[in-house]
């Protein structure tokens, strides 16, 4: 057999050369689809729940994150604060919670007119492909709570020694929004080293910032509150 002409030699060698890549862009699609909740740790003690027993404690000041899941990836970040003496804060960033026909509930993407509590807002996420919703909980002072609350109501200037920070955010940008606030201002409860684009990225850090529980909803499943065993500060450690 005579070897092929000069181009369609050069032409083989580009397929085969190609062939890498495109594994590569095959392996990076297939990795970003994944089942809900991928980061979360085996060895937390499951407890299952109802909704009654974790409304809201008048008295217990508590801050919440909150991932939420579609069948194959994370898509939204949120946040809510319950303060003492004031309406619990809901901030939505770059998301539709509150909006209506009739009416906008939302200023800055935070909702402080009818906010939802953890249930409301499940049926939220479940009128859209949300599948899973993880809460991460940590108490708070009252002193602290009113810092972090004055912090997303009013925003913060050039002068703070944390920056300027406002609320309003653009779509896609919601874990971005959350992870740049807890980095910057909640750092007496967490070390969130940086901001995170994609949300099960953040909820694979906060795992690991001794979290008071996390409160995991699965769409159609018996509800559950993961309770982290007793931690050493290493594993405090962000990997």
């Amino acid at each position: 057999m005579t070897d092929r002409p000069g181009p369609f030699r050069n032409a083989e060698r580009i397929k085969r050369g190609l062939i890498p890549i495109w594994l590569l862009c095959i392996s990076l699609i297939v990795g970003c689809f994944h089942a809900p909740a991928p980061y979360r740790p085996n060895s937390w003690i499951a407890v299952p729940i109802d909704m009654k027993s974790i409304a809201d404690s008048p008295n217990q000041p508590l801050l919440q994150v909150i991932i939420v899941y579609g069948p194959a990836w994370s898509h939204h970040t949120a946040l809510r604060l319950v303060c003492p003496d004031r309406p619990v804060l809901f901030w939505d960033p770059g998301g539709s919670y509150g909006i209506s026909d009739s009416e906008d509930l939302r200023s800055k993407d935070l909702i402080r007119i009818n906010p939802p509590d953890l249930e409301m807002y499940l049926q939220f996420a479940w009128k859209h492909s949300s599948k899973e919703v993880e809460v991460f909980e940590w108490d708070l002072t009252p002193a602290r709570a009113l810092e972090l609350y004055d912090v997303l109501l009013h925003g913060t200037e050039k002068d703070h020694p944390a920056g300027r920070f406002t609320t309003p955010t653009i779509g896609l940008f919601c874990s971005a929004a959350v992870s740049d606030f807890l980095h910057r201002f909640a750092t007496k409860e967490m070390n969130v080293p940086k901001s995170f684009f994609f949300p099960e990225d953040l909820a694979r850090v906060l795992y690991t910032q001794s979290p008071k529980r996390v409160l995991a909803f699965r769409r159609g499943k018996v509800q559950k509150i993961y309770i982290p065993p007793q931690m050493t500060s290493s594993d405090k450690k962000v990997p």
